[in-house]
């Protein structure tokens, strides 16, 4: 861990369990501030491409802050992780951890701070450790994606938080027919043939683990890299299972739900199988999404909705 750089002095979790990722600190390129083009953009770039940037089928995470709406596809975030931008004048980091399909969007404002993040090829439990960049990476504290919060070095001392951002996991055709304001990641033609290269599905159809995750999942109750829809009102929050979510929806792929004296509305798709989240009775909700064996290590109290 010392060739990482990072002072575990001050350490929230066991050291143990803090393992190399296989990559150094960075060589996982953050995005900060990157060029978007307009939506209706994606067909004629399309057209130019030896390949397609984006087709109708392609996950999506969608953000919408202050009427200001953009898409950040899972093919570009596969080989970045994380995405420092603004967004309705708002700062926020956009977060993938492939090894756990797992996505948050957090503000990167922290105590009148705003931070940037950076990919440290740490992980917890098989999920992304996080830095906040400094100059001369003096002071850097490592931040767990799904806890949301710092687990060491200064901030973690300082017992720093992140605010969550409501944000989506949806085919780009219905992120697009939903918002056609919408921006999205313009190309790095640079990047192009590492994004459309760059595939974790054979992971994701394997029950095998790439790192270990403490405490695992219990047998039978779910499989291990079941895909998973956390969704958190003021007063509640629920594990919902996307295959109970699709299998409870009407024709029309909807169904809705009451938690923390919020109804919700689920709106979900197949091939591939994406589920969206609204609230329908004006109160705030926030969604992450990850795999079962993930969140239970981080959360082992959850209990998925049966």
């Amino acid at each position: 861990m010392a060739s990482y750089g990072f002072d575990l002095t001050t350490c929230l979790i066991p050291q143990d369990q803090i393992v190399a990722g296989g990559l150094r600190k960075d060589a996982l390129q953050a995005l900060v501030d990157p060029p978007v083009i307009d939506g209706d953009e994606i067909t004629d770039l399309n057209a130019q491409l030896y390949g397609k940037y984006l087709v109708s089928s392609d996950r999506v995470i969608g953000v919408e802050i202050n009427g200001e709406s953009r898409a950040y596809p899972l093919l570009v975030l596969n080989c970045h992780e994380i995405v420092n931008d603004t967004l309705g004048g708002v700062a926020i980091a956009v977060t993938y951890n492939p090894l756990c399909d797992s996505i948050v969007v957090f503000e990167r404002e922290v105590a009148g701070e705003t931070l940037e993040f950076g990919v440290s090829g740490l992980l917890y439990n098989s999920n992304l450790m996080m830095f906040d960049r400094r100059p001369d990476a003096q002071g850097e504290s490592l931040w767990s994606q799904l806890l949301g919060r710092a687990i060491a070095g200064p901030a973690a001392e300082s017992g720093r938080e992140l605010a969550l951002v409501p944000a989506s996991v949806t085919r780009w055709a219905d992120w697009l027919a939903f918002h056609p304001q919408t921006t999205v990641l313009a190309l790095d033609p640079k990047m192009f043939k590492r994004y459309k290269g760059t595939s974790y599905e054979n992971y994701f159809l394997s029950q095998e683990l790439w790192f270990e995750v403490n405490p695992p999942p219990p047998e039978g109750e779910l499989a291990m890299k079941e895909r998973l829809l956390i969704v958190e009102a003021p007063d509640e929050r629920r594990v919902y299972p996307l295959a109970l979510i699709a299998g409870r929806a009407d024709p029309a792929g909807r169904w809705t739900d009451s938690l923390g004296g919020v109804n919700v509305e689920f709106v979900c798709t197949t091939d591939p199988r994406t589920v969206h989240v609204a609230s329908t009775s004006g109160g705030n909700v926030i969604t992450r999404y990850a795999m079962w064996f993930a969140w239970h290590a981080m959360y082992p109290d959850d209990k998925p909705v049966q």
